[in-house]
């Protein structure tokens, strides 16, 4: 059974929600009563502590909408605790879209590991020195705006190009030297491709 809206006095407060469920969010207050069900662990590896499994219930007061989490524990755990980690986990998700979208963890076009894992540092660190910037703006001396939301990542990415990173090359030498490359290296890769296909086919047959 989901709790009453004064039952969930004991939620912890953070960005999603606070002691009595609300939370502000950027466009306007948020509402959620949580509640939790134990459930059996039916998972747990064979010689292991099958320890504690609970279903994490969140409703919406008013538009009633209910988000479901299966959550695991080695020991017992209040709501206050796993709610906590929900919404620690959210932080982490709205990191990782920040990046993609920012600088672009998931547009490299990587085939091996070594590539892959260059990609990720150089847009990690590119999202990580973002975030430091936007704290160190926003823990300038100087008082906010009352009529301004905080400067978020995506403005601050944009004052930056305008102001302080260099505008991308946009004459014709540069844009044919790019184009040949990446044709260059669509031709092999395509040759790759197939050549993985006769060894699979033949391994098979």
């Amino acid at each position: 059974m989901l709790p009453a809206p004064g039952d969930a006095a004991d939620v912890p407060g953070d960005d999603r929600g606070d002691a009595d469920g609300r939370g502000a969010g950027a466009k306007g207050d948020r509402h959620y009563d949580w509640a939790m069900i134990e459930t059996g662990p039916d998972d747990t590896p064979p010689g292991h502590d099958p320890g504690h499994s609970v279903l994490l219930i969140r409703r919406h007061r008013y538009t009633g909408e209910l988000s479901f989490y299966r959550c695991h524990c080695t020991a017992p755990a209040g709501l206050p605790d796993l709610v906590a980690v929900v919404c620690t986990r959210w932080r982490i998700e709205e990191d990782i879209r920040a990046a993609k979208s920012l600088t672009g963890l998931d547009h490299g076009q990587a085939t091996c590991w070594n590539s892959w894992m260059r990609w990720s540092l150089i847009s990690l660190i590119a999202a990580a020195l973002l975030a430091v910037a936007l704290a160190r703006t926003r823990s300038a001396d100087s008082p906010p705006a009352t009529d301004l939301i905080p400067l978020t990542r995506p403005e601050l990415l944009a004052l930056l190009q305008a102001a302080v990173l260099r505008a991308p090359r946009r004459d014709l030498a540069h844009t044919l030297h790019w184009s040949r490359w990446r044709r260059r290296h669509q031709h092999r890769a395509a040759i790759c491709h197939r050549y993985w296909n006769e060894i699979t086919a033949a391994a098979t047959m």
